[in-house]
């Protein structure tokens, strides 16, 4: 069920997203959207807005967090990535 409210001057259907699974998706131009497949061939890229929105990596995403030097990054695992692993001694 959808609401209606002004947003931002303009009126707006509203529905909770509350529950509802997507990816964050960075796009051609480099914007990153939280994308919701309705099926294999259609699916909404969403902007996102929201500043502290809570997010679980599901166990199966395969993905890692790196720490390089002084930066912190979330990206593929390495087995998807296929780096090199470093030996101890190396």
């Amino acid at each position: 069920m959808t609401d209606k409210y002004l947003y931002g001057e303009l009126p707006a259907e509203v529905e909770s997203a509350a529950g509802v699974k997507g990816v964050i998706v960075r796009t051609l131009d480099g914007t990153m959207v939280f994308r919701v497949y309705h099926d294999r061939e259609h699916f909404t890229d969403y902007e996102i807005r929201h500043d502290d929105l809570s997010v679980t990596i599901d166990t199966d995403e395969l993905a890692a967090f790196y720490k390089v030097g002084e930066r912190d990054i979330l990206d593929h695992s390495p087995q998807v990535l296929g780096l090199k692993k470093i030996e101890s001694g190396e």
